[in-house]
């Protein structure tokens, strides 16, 4: 019976924290870009909106209905037959040094096997006051036929208050392929990445206790 209610114990306090990790507060605005009001190219601040951005002739970073993955919107980047050159988009969150960010996502191309440009998922850490770039992670994911999540998770360096958010794809590459990307991006999150598992120290605890119960 003691067990029992030990065990019921345990079962409750996982649910509580594994509801408190589902629920973690998302830091972007839109992340999903089912506003295209909040999708612009108009400059700072770029807190609360994303800020498109592409290299000019035969390429584009547009809030479209092409090919999302929930919703009614996507965030769609293209280049088209153009070397050195790029397109992306970027939003800015606040963050505390020292502690771990976790920037997750889901992306999908038409280019694949071989494909010919880089696709950029990366924090550039920043510090708002001088507005200036204090280092930056980043990885480098290739995106698939369907939609696959991506994942990065590093923890904000001293000195940067903000992370800038962005994805971007890029060709800079004298290769003299085709030099094209068509990419789209859906349901973004950006939360802090959970601490060493307390359920984990909870059930360590539950086991001592029952060890000295049998005794």
């Amino acid at each position: 019976m003691k067990f029992t209610r030990f065990a019921s114990c345990i079962a409750i306090t996982a649910g509580v924290l594994f509801c408190r990790h589902a629920t973690a507060q998302n830091l972007l605005t839109d992340p999903s870009f089912e506003n295209p009001a909040l999708y612009t190219t108009d400059g700072a601040p770029f807190v609360g909106s994303w800020e498109a951005f592409n290299g000019g002739a035969g390429t584009s970073s547009q809030n479209d209905t092409v090919l999302p993955l929930t919703g009614a919107r996507d965030a769609h980047l293209n280049i088209t037959s153009t070397n050195n050159s790029f397109a992306g988009f970027f939003q800015d969150v606040p963050v505390t040094p020292g502690v771990q960010y976790t920037y997750s996502g889901f992306h999908q191309s038409s280019n694949v096997a071989p494909v010919d440009y880089v696709s950029e998922v990366r924090f550039e850490w920043r510090n708002s006051v001088s507005n200036s770039e204090v280092s930056r992670s980043q990885t480098t994911p290739i995106p698939t036929a369907a939609y696959a999540p991506f994942s990065l998770t590093f923890p904000a360096p001293a000195g940067a208050d903000q992370a800038r958010i962005v994805y971007a794809i890029q060709t800079f590459s004298d290769a003299g392929t085709s030099n094209t990307g068509n990419v789209f991006v859906d349901d973004l999150s950006v939360t802090v990445a959970p601490e060493p598992s307390t359920l984990a120290l909870v059930a360590l605890a539950g086991l001592a206790s029952m060890r000295r119960r049998s005794r």
